[in-house]
């Protein structure tokens, strides 16, 4: 729900979701290398390190948003994101292997991108999964006290739920007759 100078804690929580992406986008780069040479790693000393990592970032990322990854409401369901993981991770490679096609220099090694991307799809769909859990604990969720128990507050029952993104918990009705609570 927007705030009176149209803040969301929401979009905040997808900030902080993207933030995390990039650190694992990060980490899955660095792990591959590692597995991909066991040790004899030419990214982490070779040239262009800040580059070639960057550019996955930057790739992958716009994919991951494109693809409504860091809409909450996607996140419910774990086969549709894994399904929408599988969709941005093969967008990405496809546009990864153009750019190194075009540019060599910014590779990160042979087979090293397929191991990566394999780390950073792991990674990325535990994380939402953890992130889901937090985001959607007690401690994150407006409180709503709906006035009224008529049709109005019906339809605004139904649209929390449906659209709320689990950012909400009604606690309560007011109505002015005890008949209607419950």
């Amino acid at each position: 729900m927007t705030g009176v100078n149209g803040y969301s804690h929401r979009s905040s929580m997808s900030f902080i979701l993207a933030f995390i992406d990039g650190l694992l986008i990060l980490i899955g780069v660095v792990i591959g290398e590692i597995f991909g040479f066991w040790g004899e790693s030419s990214i982490l000393n070779g040239e262009h390190l800040v580059w070639k990592i960057l550019l996955v970032v930057l790739v992958i990322q716009p994919a991951f948003y494109y693809f409504d990854l860091y809409e909450l409401r996607n996140l419910r369901e774990r086969m549709k994101t894994g399904i929408l993981l599988l969709g941005a991770m093969g967008v990405s490679f496809l546009f990864l292997a153009v750019i190194y096609y075009f540019l060599p220099s910014l590779a990160i090694g042979r087979g090293i991108l397929t191991i990566s991307l394999l780390n950073i799809f792991i990674m990325a769909f535990l994380g939402r999964f953890v992130y889901f859990r937090i985001a959607n604990s007690r401690i994150f969720k407006e409180k709503i006290l709906i006035v009224g128990t008529g049709d109005l507050a019906k339809r605004i029952i139904k649209e929390v739920s449906e659209n709320g993104q689990d950012s909400f918990e009604i606690i309560g009705f007011v109505g002015e007759r005890k008949e209607e609570v419950g």
